[in-house]
């Protein structure tokens, strides 16, 4: 009885599948993420900023609220929004209408990630050297402004990944914390 009800719970979820991909004529086509619901970026103009390391600067928006500050090893969760120095949209944590903040591994975020055309909807197309500096000490509640040159940015990134188009370009990261899961080490 139980092999029965598995069998017809793949067989309604294979249906289900196959009625939504006949709305499309590919239906492994993906829409490209809605960024009408993404904020203004935030103001930069006359403001100070700070040098973090060579290629990476910040503003400091509003300071962070807590004691404890993001490390090399913990996970956050951040409302983020990557643009150019353009202002074209890279990805946001705010598109489609999303108002949860995205998990980030800050352990990862140096690392440019090898995934293609997908990376446009998930937060490891933000992940680049220069973002990992710019989180490092930054508290719940604080928002920052991170300035990062091509060379802390994508000017590594192997061609023919979605983010090699943006390697000559300045990147502009606008994060607020929302949360901090420090990585407890067992001694």
């Amino acid at each position: 009885m139980l092999a029965y009800f598995r069998h017809s719970i793949l067989l309604i979820a294979l249906f289900s599948l196959f009625i939504v991909s006949c709305n499309s004529d590919d239906p492994f086509d993906i829409p490209p993420p809605d960024f009408s619901t993404v904020p203004d970026a935030y103001e930069i103009e006359n403001l100070p900023t700070q040098e973090i390391e060579p290629g990476v600067e910040k503003i400091i928006h509003e300071e962070g609220l807590t004691a404890f500050e993001v490390t090399a090893r913990d996970e956050v969760s951040v409302f983020l929004t990557l643009r150019t120095e353009g202002g074209e949209i890279i990805y946001s944590s705010f598109a489609n209408n999303n108002e949860s903040p995205a998990g980030l591994s800050v352990r990862e975020s140096g690392n440019i990630q090898n995934i293609v055309d997908i990376r446009q909807y998930s937060i490891l197309i933000a992940y680049s050297p220069g973002l990992k500096s710019g989180l490092l000490g930054m508290k719940e509640g604080e928002k920052r402004t991170l300035i990062v040159s091509p060379e802390k940015g994508f000017g590594n990134a192997p061609s023919g990944l979605y983010i090699s188009q943006f390697k000559d370009d300045t990147l502009i990261y606008d994060i607020k914390v929302s949360r901090i899961f420090p990585n407890k080490i067992k001694e």
